[in-house]
């Protein structure tokens, strides 16, 4: 009998899964994964990505295309409810996924609720490709001007 096991968020808690999409695929199950991105950034290298030890594609993995692969279905958005009677998740773009098995690994967000006006230059840890543009906009302005570095720990 056909399952499907959907993975809500696509990061380290799911990595085995995820590159073991075909077996579940070989044996008759459909797979889908909902993430936000086509890519999972690596956390523990984020520091080294805002040193300038790596590049974003240093520290990636091609969440999407090892899911396609493999047989597996991926789809870029977010749960926001879920409906465990009905077995059914709630997307943020409105759609709707059932599912047979669910298993949650949707990762940390930072909220900042207590910052006011354009927070454009504000760079916050996760996600953590936002290092990467922070070290890009110190580059930058460092060349033409002195620049301060604040570092806000909110806890």
């Amino acid at each position: 009998m056909e399952k499907h096991l959907v993975l809500a968020g696509a990061g380290h808690a799911h990595m085995v899964t995820m590159a073991n999409i075909h077996v579940f695929c070989e044996l008759g199950h459909r797979v889908t994964v909902i993430g936000p991105s086509d890519y999972h950034y690596y956390s523990g290298m984020g520091s080294g990505m805002l040193g300038g030890g790596y590049e974003p594609n240093d520290i990636r993995f091609a969440v999407k295309q090892t899911i396609e692969d493999q047989g597996g279905v991926f789809l870029r958005d977010s749960v926001v409810g879920v409906d465990p009677v009905s077995r059914e998740l709630r997307l943020e773009s409105g759609s709707t996924v059932s599912y047979d098995v669910l298993s949650f690994n949707t990762g940390s967000h930072i909220n900042l609720p207590l910052l006011h006006g354009n927070t454009d230059q504000v760079y916050t840890v996760k996600p953590i490709e936002r290092l990467y543009q922070a070290r890009k906009e110190i580059e930058t302005l460092s060349g033409k001007q002195s620049v301060t570095v604040a570092v806000l720990v909110l806890s």
